[in-house]
């Protein structure tokens, strides 16, 4: 089976290598297809060097190309891949997320062959299937994460359609059903504030004034779900950095980390 991940980003100078080496260990390294929008981070621009000369796939766009045109560089590069006929899935992602799985006893897991074997079940199906669950990182705490309802999509093989921004939906128009997996989502959405803070500005200035606290509150475009926390303090944001009841771990993802040299806090550093 091959599954082809389409992922497109801007100098994410610590998830990136984590994020290649977690998807090569699941799908290959020839089969992560990045878009990188006009990264000129020294270290982004290296890392995507060294691992394009050992079989990543790298579509460079320039700088000033439109961020809020996301979705359909990103439908166009899934729709190409779906042309090829080679491929069973297609997972458009973004850098900060991880696949992998509720189990049967509903403890999450990272472990290859489970995962293997839940993709293995929609290969074929003419439908759209659905991530449904965000595990979201706590700063300070590796290996654990808070559970949070999500939606994203991925696409089978010979029924590609189109996502919007954020891949939450196919925006295609097929008439397919919408398939809920057991699928989910490691989300390294945390880092330590200034730099998410800065992280999340950047991602928001083509749709809104950052500077103009008035229309941020108003604001409900893209990305709009970052608008509450850089609108709280920096004591506030991290208050919520707490291991608790509720709180989960990922069976496997410590040894998987570990032996593909990812330092769990890879988003702290």
């Amino acid at each position: 089976m091959r599954v082809a991940c389409v992922m497109m980003q801007r100098n994410e100078v610590n998830a990136l290598e984590p994020w290649i080496r977690y998807h090569a260990h699941l799908f290959g390294l020839g089969n992560l297809f990045i878009i990188d929008h006009g990264s000129d981070h020294p270290a982004v621009v290296a890392t995507l060097a060294r691992f394009e000369g050992e079989g990543a796939r790298v579509m460079r766009l320039p700088a000033g190309s439109d961020y809020r045109t996301k979705g359909e560089l990103v439908s166009q590069v899934l729709r190409t891949l779906g042309g090829w006929g080679v491929y069973d899935l297609l997972l458009p992602l973004d850098c900060d997320e991880f696949l992998v799985l509720r189990g049967p006893d509903d403890r999450f897991t990272a472990e290859k062959p489970a995962l293997e074997a839940c993709l293995a079940l929609l290969r074929g199906q003419a439908v759209v299937p659905e991530v449904k669950e965000n595990l979201i990182n706590i700063l300070g705490v590796p290996g654990r994460f808070w559970v949070l309802p999500y939606q994203k999509v991925l696409f089978t093989g010979g029924h590609v359609g189109a996502v919007d921004h954020g891949s939450h939906q196919d925006v295609s128009g097929q008439a397919l059903v919408r398939l809920p997996t057991r699928l989910a989502y490691l989300h390294f959405h945390h880092k330590p504030y200034a730099a998410w803070a800065e992280a999340a500005r950047e991602k928001l200035r083509p749709y809104v004034d950052v500077n103009d606290q008035a229309a941020l509150t108003a604001f409900r475009g893209p990305g709009w779900h970052l608008v509450t926390n850089l609108q709280r303090s920096e004591s506030a944001y991290t208050a919520m950095m707490k291991d608790g009841p509720g709180a989960v771990s990922v069976r496997g993802l410590a040894e998987i980390f570990s032996a593909l040299g990812i330092d769990p806090l890879f988003c702290e550093r």
